[in-house]
């Protein structure tokens, strides 16, 4: 009886053994369960980001190739760019060169009509001898030259009515060395002109003083050109007013007495004293200018006549102008006294003189 309720206390025993170790069992079914399925995660999410790796991969390469082609294309752009910087460089020279060469060939020089003042001796006025300022008044004309093309002529006439008639006519056909030739005639339609009037009027009371001494004060270079310019053996005399300029460096002088600035100019240095050094000083008048009157027009030279057509390249530029000469003086060709004619086988400047009569 023992016997049996000892096995069977092992029997239980046993079971619950064998309970355990299915528990046991059980719990780590589980657990491999979980584990398998972690790594199943960990496996599809290291799979996605190696996918996702490989597409990154791929769309910086493409985008590297994308770069490279977009750079390559502004090497080549650059490249094109610097060609006709070059091209523009050259191109930019060669009209330099010839807004050079035109500026040089219209290029004018209008002086000033020659005067000559002489001095002979002061001659003082009645009443209170006051000498008045010198006075001088020109009028200027400032034309733009006419530009004679190749091929063409230029013909004066001394009769008025005798350019209208051959500008009237039109063709006119003109005997050569070479044979005949029509030339067409046309009136000349003149450039812009400029006439304005000059006023210069030099003062006979102020002296311009130049080249002043940079080192003095203006008080003590004020003293000093009052006692200079006021001396009798520079011709000078009471002085009203001494005006200094620092900006030019320059003192304009205005004496009391009408003359004395014509007597002070005589010589046009004079020496400075001042703190026991000596400076050369320059003199010279003191002038007003004024431009007056100025007036732009343009229009049509009535005695001159544009010849054109004229193809002639084996004679002579002077053998063509008289023959064309020839032609144009017979009133029966309709023409008369030429006074000028001027041809050329290449362009040249014809410049027209004002009549101011």
């Amino acid at each position: 009886m023992e016997t049996i309720l000892q096995l069977r206390e092992e029997l239980q025993k046993l079971k619950e053994q064998c309970e355990e170790e299915e528990s046991r069992k059980s719990m780590a079914t589980l657990q491999k369960l979980e584990a398998d399925d972690l790594k199943k995660e960990a496996e599809k999410q290291m799979n996605g980001l190696v996918e996702k790796s490989s597409e990154i991969e791929a769309a910086m390469t493409e985008r590297n190739a994308h770069y490279n082609w977009e750079m390559q294309d502004l090497e080549r752009e650059r490249d094109e760019l610097m060609r006709n910087i070059e091209k523009l460089d050259c191109r930019m020279k060669e009209c330099r060169k010839a807004f050079e060469k035109t500026r040089s060939e219209l290029q004018v020089d209008n002086k000033l009509p020659h005067k000559d003042i002489n001095y002979t001796k002061e001659e003082p006025t009645a009443g209170n001898q006051n000498m008045s300022d010198i006075s001088y008044s020109c009028q200027i004309v400032v034309q733009n030259p006419y530009i004679l093309q190749a091929g063409q002529a230029l013909i004066t006439f001394e009769n008025e009515e005798v350019a209208q008639g051959v500008i009237e006519k039109g063709k006119h056909n003109v005997e050569f060395t070479n044979g005949w030739e029509e030339l067409r005639a046309y009136r000349v339609q003149l450039g812009r002109a400029l006439t304005f009037e000059v006023n210069m009027t030099i003062s006979n009371t102020k002296v311009l003083v130049f080249n002043l001494p940079m080192n003095l004060t203006e008080e003590t270079l004020k003293d000093k050109l009052e006692l200079t310019f006021y001396k009798s053996n520079v011709g000078g005399g009471e002085i009203e007013s001494v005006e200094h300029n620092r900006n030019n460096n320059t003192a304009c002088i205005t004496y009391k007495e009408d003359g004395v600035a014509h007597r002070v100019l005589k010589t046009n240095q004079h020496l400075l004293t001042a703190g026991g050094a000596e400076y050369k000083i320059g003199i010279s008048p003191v002038i007003k200018i004024e431009l007056n009157k100025l007036q732009v027009y343009s229009g049509f030279c009535r005695k001159t006549v544009l010849l054109v057509e004229i193809r002639n390249q084996k004679d002579s530029e002077d053998d063509i102008q008289d023959l064309a000469q020839i032609h144009f003086q017979k009133q029966s060709n309709g023409g008369g006294e030429v006074e000028c004619l001027a041809f050329s086988h290449k362009s040249k400047l014809a410049h027209f003189e004002v009549d101011m009569a």
